[in-house]
């Protein structure tokens, strides 16, 4: 064998060495299966991921498939991302990223369904927890009423406490202090929220009880005692 042969011959020895010790050796095996972020999880355990996720000790560490864990964990809709991270020697860690609980949708049952601004929901509970704003109504337009509520500047959209949906064209924010917003469509944005704004800070509508800006061109707002 020629020099240029053996040249060209170790690096496919060494590769195929490495090849061998990664994906069939017990040197570089799983031993330990760590699971990670799902601290205040409202539907997750360790055993329950680890169990769906398909990973067993033993499995060698090289060919642990990140897809495929990731699409058997999929059928938990509180995570939004899976990562998979090998640590030598033996331990894989399943780090999760999870959904942020930012509404409760209202069911006809009298509970509610947890979820995140995307409208992805995830588990019912009886009560809706502090903060988070409830949207009840037709589910149709469920993405409409989120559009509308991340649209609301920080300072207006952390006092809404209700969404409610009667229809498209009726889309109503009901603030904590009992003032309702008829919004009606997701059109005119911009218009509505620089109406509102305007309506929000005149001294004369501190008293105010219920604003109408479906129209933001011809805006109506009444009082307690006008009602």
């Amino acid at each position: 064998m020629n020099a240029k042969a053996k040249t060209l011959l170790i690096p496919i020895l060494l590769f195929s060495l490495l090849g061998y010790l990664f994906g069939w050796s017990s040197l570089f095996e799983v031993r330990k299966i760590e699971v990670a972020g799902i601290d205040g999880s409202k539907t997750l355990t360790v055993k329950k991921v680890i169990t769906k996720s398909g990973i067993a000790k033993g499995d060698k560490l090289a060919r642990i498939n990140a897809g495929a864990v990731a699409r058997s964990l999929s059928i938990y809709p509180e995570i939004a991302r899976v990562e998979i991270n090998r640590k030598p020697l033996h331990t894989v860690e399943i780090a999760l990223t999870l959904r942020k609980v930012e509404i409760a949708l209202a069911t006809n049952q009298g509970k509610y369904l947890l979820g995140d601004i995307s409208g992805t929901t995830f588990i019912e509970v009886a009560r809706p927890p502090k903060g988070v704003p409830v949207i009840s109504g037709d589910r149709r337009f469920i993405v409409d009423a989120i559009t509308i509520h991340n649209a609301l500047p920080k300072k207006i959209r952390k006092k809404v406490t209700l969404i409610e949906i009667p229809s498209k064209a009726s889309i109503t924010l009901t603030l904590r202090s009992g003032l309702k917003i008829l919004w009606g469509t997701v059109a005119d944005q911009e218009a509505k929220l620089t109406v509102l704004s305007a309506l929000l800070a005149a001294p004369e509508n501190k008293s105010a009880r219920f604003i109408d800006i479906a129209t933001p061109l011809t805006p109506t707002v009444r009082s307690a005692r006008s009602n």
